[in-house]
Order: structure tokens, then C-alpha cells, then sequence
């Protein structure tokens, strides 16, 4: 029983303190980037994809898209500030980058890409599944 009540004290203490860290990173304006609101892109326009973020500070941020050999298949736009956003259309996230699924007006072909967004000097990588 005594193990049992030190273990949650721990716990209890852990939790606060990640608490405590994520009001911090809120308050003091950090860049927080929420990850894609869709994994899979379609070309034909039905399906972008938005890389949802948020941008207190009005700090530049970028993205590009690669192929799975580091490929690099274009650009989401020059940096873009939290004046220049639109809340995005599928999520509500205050600020976003998108992609349609095309490199210089072409539809990609089917398949794993990866994607890269820069911020406050950040980089946040994950996947999408583009289905044509």
C-alpha cells in the first residue's frame, strides 16, 4: 500500500509538472504545430492536405514536400505570418499550409510522401498518402 500511494505521488507530481510546461509553452507564445488535419491527399482536389499550427509570435514558417527518397517534390509557400492566415477549413486551427497533392501544377503520383515544416527553428516531419 505504501509503494502503491508513493508511486501516485510521483505520477501526481509528473502530471503537474507537464502541466505546468505545456501553460508555460501557451503563455509564452511558443510555435505549436498540430500535425496534418488529413493523412491522405488527393490530387484531384477533393482531399488537401492542411498542416495545422499555431503562431503567437508571427514567426516565419515553411514547408516542403518529399518523395520517400528524400526527394524533394516542392515547396508549401514562403514563410507565412499569423496576419496572412485563415482559420483552416477543416480543423479550426488558427493558422495552416496546404497542399493539393501537385508539384508545379501536376498531380504526384500515388503513393508515401513526406513532409517538412520549418518554424522558429523547428523541424517537424511526418507522412501522407497520396490516392489519385
Amino acid at each position: 500500500m505504501r509503494i502503491v500511494k508513493h508511486n501516485l505521488g510521483i505520477l501526481a507530481a509528473a502530471g503537474a509538472l507537464i502541466l505546468a510546461m505545456l501553460a508555460f509553452a501557451y503563455a509564452n507564445g511558443f510555435f505549436r504545430f498540430f500535425g496534418p488535419a488529413r493523412r491522405i491527399v488527393s490530387p484531384n482536389g477533393a482531399n488537401n492536405a492542411f498542416f495545422c499550427f499555431d503562431n503567437p509570435e508571427d514567426s516565419g514558417v515553411s514547408g516542403s514536400i518529399y518523395t520517400m527518397l528524400g526527394s524533394h517534390v516542392t515547396d508549401l509557400g514562403p514563410p507565412v505570418s499569423r496576419t496572412q492566415l485563415q482559420a483552416c477549413p477543416t480543423s479550426g486551427c488558427p493558422g495552416y499550409l496546404s497542399w493539393n497533392g501537385k508539384a508545379e501544377g501536376i498531380a504526384v503520383h500515388s503513393g508515401v510522401y513526406i513532409y517538412q515544416i520549418r518554424a522558429e527553428e523547428q523541424n517537424y516531419t511526418g507522412a501522407l498518402l497520396v490516392v489519385r
